[in-house]
C-alpha cells in the first residue's frame, strides 16, 4: 500500500516540483482556511484531505518523517491516556486528559 508520504514525492516528481517550504508553509494556511470556510461535508472531508497532503509535503520539505513521527506520537499517546488511579480523565468539552507522570514523545531522533 502506498503511503501519504510517497504520494507526496510522486506528485513532486511529476510535477518537478521542488521541496519549498515556505511554499508549504502559506498552503497550509491556504489548506487550514478552505477546511473552515467548507459549506458541504463533501467540501470538508477534501479540505482536510488537502491539508494532511500539504503537512507531508512540508514534512518533506523540511526533511521530517511525519509518519514515523505520527506512529511515535500515537504510542506516546496511548501510555498516556490511563491516570496513575487507572482511570481516564476528560475536560468539560470532552478532551482526553494525558497523565503528567508519563514521559512525553521523544522526537529528537527524528529531526
Amino acid at each position: 500500500m502506498i503511503d501519504i508520504e510517497d504520494m507526496v514525492r510522486e506528485f513532486a516528481d511529476l510535477t518537478s516540483q521542488k521541496s519549498d517550504a515556505k511554499l508549504y508553509e502559506k498552503l497550509v494556511v491556504e489548506e487550514y482556511h478552505e477546511w473552515v470556510d467548507a459549506d458541504t461535508r463533501v467540501e470538508e472531508l477534501k479540505e482536510m484531505g488537502d491539508l494532511v497532503y500539504v503537512l507531508f509535503g512540508l514534512a518533506r520539505a523540511k526533511g521530517y518523517d511525519l509518519t514515523t513521527a505520527i506512529k511515535w506520537i500515537h504510542k506516546n499517546n496511548l501510555g498516556r491516556i490511563t491516570q496513575p488511579d487507572g482511570t481516564i480523565k476528560r475536560r468539560r468539552d470532552g478532551k482526553i486528559l494525558k497523565n503528567k507522570d508519563h514521559p512525553k514523545v521523544l522526537l529528537e531522533d527524528l529531526v
